[in-house]
């Protein structure tokens, strides 16, 4: 199950790699989490939830940047009108 917490593991884990990370990892447990909120309204909140939550973090990664970004970019995906 894709819930917060273990998708917030997931990223820490990213976060503490020693060797680069590849985004598609990062990306794989985003689209794992959000896919569990029923409608776009549900998934607008659950990414605000998880965008809360790693914002919070003060990491010295080189990762969490690229995190950050790849939320980001689903925070405009979300935004978006469908066609």
């Amino acid at each position: 199950m894709a819930d917060l917490e273990h998708t917030l593991r997931r990223f820490q884990g990213l976060l503490v790699a020693e060797q680069p990370v590849d985004i598609g990892e990062a990306e794989d447990a985003i689209w794992a989490y959000l896919s569990q909120a029923p409608g776009l309204s549900a998934q607008v909140e659950a990414l605000d939830r998880l965008q809360d939550a790693v914002d919070r973090w003060d990491s010295q990664s080189p990762f969490l940047p690229s995190l950050r970004a790849a939320l980001d970019r689903h925070r405009t995906r979300l935004a978006e009108p469908s066609a």
